[in-house]
């Protein structure tokens, strides 16, 4: 039985299977099985898989296409490895991936899930994501209330936290179903991420984000409302559709009552946090540094998009304020570039 099982599921994927597949058995962790999940693909992808010979790809071929998260959930049904690690049919993992995740997961047993930094391809561009560096535990399990800082295509996990968690993937969380496993892993143990590039993700307008935006925000704030429930109660839902607006979507808010409603969100999320007894809320000035850095991220877009007067509202939520540290760079050339743009939209 291989130590680790590769999960990818494919439809239509006849223009990128072939290099991710080839970036699996490239691996320099040799000791792995790949399950490919067809869910019915109508193109060349069939032929494709036909055509490689590696005893350690094994093809699952659906008559009927029932959606990635069913895919996803019938792979994992047959995978025999202790650790799984997902891979879309249209990404790649880099040499060393399985290697250094593996190494890693064996040296921190409290650690159930494991992403990686990822490059960004888009058209032959390659970029780093923007979102926040921290990647440890405690860094990850307080982000994962205002922001998705993982890709799916980098996660290993271990098998047997997701058979305690009882159920793999929900298919009502269809696109944020990955978003949504993370959440309630948290309850199983923790999350982190290493902090080298080990993944490539392609982005390209056929993928099936590009193309179902509003489900996938509609899932993402079903799941954030959950989790903010118990701290904001009622307001819980509106909360979450604004966080994945302007926070996981980085859309800045374009005037002073939405600012201030985020400011207040995301103050009221920190006092609830530090209270609730979860791991890292002994440590309240990392978790409010974290929490400002997010506040002055969403005052800057809103800056920069051409309210420059917003700045003033920077300082409107005192325990936001205490861990916000923008340089006087950053504050300067933000104030610079929304003058400039207000300036522009009144010509």
């Amino acid at each position: 039985m291989p130590r680790v099982s590769v999960l990818m599921t494919t439809y239509n994927g006849a223009a990128f299977i072939a290099r991710s597949i080839d970036s699996v058995l490239a691996q320099t962790w040799r000791d792995f099985e790949l399950i490919v999940v067809d869910d019915a693909s109508t193109d060349g992808t069939p032929e494709i898989l036909g055509a490689c010979r590696d005893s350690r790809l094994r093809v699952i071929r659906q008559e009927q296409n029932w959606g990635i998260v069913r895919a996803r959930n019938v792979g994992f049904a047959v995978a025999s490895g202790e650790l799984v690690a997902a891979l879309d049919h249209d990404d790649l993992s880099h040499p060393e991936r399985l290697r250094r995740q593996v190494s890693w997961l064996d040296s921190n047993p409290d650690v159930v899930l494991l992403g990686t930094e990822v490059s960004l391809d888009s058209g032959g561009r390659q970029h780093i994501p923007d979102h926040p560096a921290a990647v440890d535990p405690l860094a990850l399990r307080w982000l994962l209330l205002t922001d998705n800082p993982l890709t799916w295509s980098s996660v290993m996990f271990r098998a047997d936290a997701v058979r305690r968690l009882g159920t793999f993937l929900r298919p009502e969380f269809e696109l944020a179903d990955d978003f949504d496993f993370y959440h309630r892993l948290l309850a199983i143990g923790e999350i982190a991420r290493l902090n080298d590039v080990l993944t490539t993700y392609r982005f390209h307008a056929a993928s099936a984000s590009s193309h179902n935006a509003a489900r996938l925000d509609d899932n993402a704030a079903r799941v954030l409302a959950a989790a903010y429930a118990p701290w904001l109660g009622e307001d819980a839902a509106a909360a979450a559709a604004l966080a994945v607006r302007h926070w996981l979507n980085r859309q800045p808010p374009r005037d002073a009552g939405t600012l201030d409603r985020l400011g207040d969100i995301l103050q009221r999320l920190l006092a609830g946090f530090c209270a609730s007894g979860n791991p890292g809320s002994a440590a309240p000035d990392r978790i409010a540094g974290l929490a400002g850095d997010t506040w002055w991220r969403t005052v800057r877009s809103a800056i920069r998009a051409g309210s420059p007067w917003l700045l003033g509202r920077r300082d409107a939520f005192p325990a936001l304020r205490s861990g916000m540290r923008p340089s006087p760079r950053d504050i300067v050339v933000s104030a610079a570039v929304g003058w400039a743009r207000a300036g522009f939209g009144r010509r």
